[in-house]
């Protein structure tokens, strides 16, 4: 029989590279598609929450209102969480609008899985394992962040990916500084850094279990020292916070009443005598938490105790604050987004530690592989009955091509011409200027500044622009002020110098075959 001829080194390199190549081509598509999708998500008005556009409004405030990190419905949220990430957000959002914001998550997250496709010291196993987190089911979940649309702690999973992969390969200087940006996502995130630390340091030392008593001492001192300057920061954070509360405690609501606040209610929900709502709230929010924990972990198959057993010691400080940020509402947000986010952050660091540790010698890679694409698939479907639970569904807000017609979102629910009259208004108008409109169509004046009337005492500027519903009687005419056009059911009242820049939107198009079109 001929021999076969030895594969050439090229040809053998190449079909090593193949899998992770493909792997990451395909994670860079998935975190493409669903920005995409959530561009489209607001686009059809389901990301109507006061809450992006007071983020929106702390990216820009600095450069059309000269004040840092102001919004219109809080006034100064410097007084209640620190939240310097966002001016990162400002180049995307000034000339974008809340699409900046989405673009900014979908950057982190790129950043994120190439990482994990180039990460050298991940095998195949590996990588899929911890792409099967980032990109998983209940990370999409708070990802769309349903209603509210953004808060900066969605930034806390490829942050805290990074950083994971950042102390594993060893990079010390990029390790602090995504430390950093991670501290600079809200007060709570030295919490999270140290939780990762926390997670890193005892991988190490597990993996060095056979070392000598010298290298494990070094260990031990280098964890010391981390955890101790992520708690000088932590504490570092919240004394800038209290400084601001002090300075802004006559005009808002402000940290200090609100973290004692929730360590009150914490304090006697965990010491009350019986059973209360509140108890039964924080019981079944640790218990997802759990649940939540556990599934993600699930594909790290044979590995899977070391992973529950690191993610068991390493969550305490992260949970703990979870359950005080919690308690200021009486524990009825506990798998809010946001706070899934936090948790998914560190799981999702633990998936990179423990994935990381080489799988038993006598398997091999390929079956591996196929082991931990079984149980990827197993983990996704009970993370969809787990949101299933939370009356969440991914489905109808992954679908690109009903999101682009509109249809059965709420978009849907406008009349299409008052829907193009809106945003034709949107169009005319410069950006920042600032508007007020009603119902939930602001979405539409993403690139102006929203006031929202029942907390218009907050904002820096009283509305330029109003669009009332049309049936409703005028209001009172100021000096400066004229009444613009009118379309269907709504009208516009208008500083008369910005008429002339809004006026033709009053004559549009009236066939409207699809409602909501736009």
């Amino acid at each position: 029989m001929p021999s076969r001829e030895p594969e050439s080194a090229d040809l053998a390199w190449s079909r090593r590279r193949l899998p992770p190549l493909a792997l990451g081509v395909a994670a860079v598509l998935l975190v493409l598609y669903a920005g995409l999708c959530k561009a489209l998500l607001f686009h059809d008005l389901e990301y109507f929450g006061s809450d992006l556009f007071s983020f929106l409004e702390m990216t820009w405030s600095w450069h059309y209102a000269g004040q840092l990190l102001h919004d219109n419905v809080h006034g100064y949220p410097s007084a209640i969480h620190n939240f310097y990430l966002l001016l990162a957000f400002s180049p995307l959002t000034i000339p974008l609008g809340a699409y900046g914001l989405i673009l900014g998550l979908v950057l982190f997250n790129l950043m994120a899985v190439l990482r994990v496709a180039t990460a050298a010291v991940l095998d195949l196993p590996a990588r899929l394992v911890i792409l099967a987190g980032l990109l998983s089911p209940v990370a999409y979940y708070a990802f769309d962040h349903p209603e509210w649309g953004f808060h900066p702690e969605l930034c806390y999973p490829p942050l805290a990916l990074l950083l994971a992969l950042d102390l594993l390969e060893g990079r010390t200087r990029r390790a602090i500084l995504v430390g950093l940006l991670v501290v600079l996502v809200k007060e709570d995130g030295a919490v999270l850094c140290a939780s990762v630390l926390l997670a890193y340091f005892a991988c190490r030392l597990w993996m060095l279990r056979g070392g000598s008593q010298e290298e494990r001492r070094r260990v031990v001192a280098a964890a010391l020292v981390s955890l101790l300057a992520s708690a000088l920061v932590f504490v570092a954070g919240m004394a800038v916070l209290s400084a601001a509360s002090r300075a802004l405690t006559s005009t808002q609501s402000t940290a200090a009443p609100r973290v004692l606040d929730s360590l009150r209610v914490l304090a006697n929900t965990l010491g009350g005598p019986g059973a209360s709502t509140r108890g039964m709230r924080l019981y079944q929010g640790l218990t997802a938490y759990a649940l939540v924990a556990g599934v993600l972990v699930l594909p790290l198959g044979r590995r899977l105790p070391r992973g529950l057993l690191l993610v068991l010691l390493s969550s305490p400080p992260v949970v703990i604050v979870l359950m005080v940020s919690a308690g200021w509402y009486r524990f009825r947000y506990m798998l809010w987004p946001p706070r899934l986010a936090t948790l998914l952050a560190l799981v999702i660091a633990c998936l990179v530690f423990t994935s990381s540790m080489a799988p038993p010698a006598r398997l091999r890679q390929d079956r591996v592989g196929a082991g931990a694409a079984a149980l990827v698939a197993v983990s996704w479907v009970l993370q969809l009955l787990l949101l299933a639970r939370l009356g969440y569904s991914p489905w109808p807000r992954l679908q690109a091509l009903a999101l682009l017609s509109g249809l059965g979102y709420r978009v849907s629910t406008i009349p299409g011409q008052e829907v193009r009259f809106l945003r034709c208004l949107a169009e005319r108008l410069p950006g920042g200027l600032p508007v007020s409109t009603f119902g939930d169509t602001h979405p539409v004046f993403h690139r102006q500044s929203i006031v929202f009337e029942d907390f218009a005492q907050h904002a820096w500027h009283r509305p330029l622009l109003r669009v009332v519903p049309s049936s409703a009687p005028a209001a009172a005419p100021e000096a400066t002020s004229c009444q613009g056009p009118r379309v269907g059911g709504v009208a516009v009242e208008v500083e008369c110098e910005l008429l002339p820049l809004v006026a033709s939107c009053g004559v549009i198009d009236q066939a409207d075959p699809e409602p909501g079109a736009g």
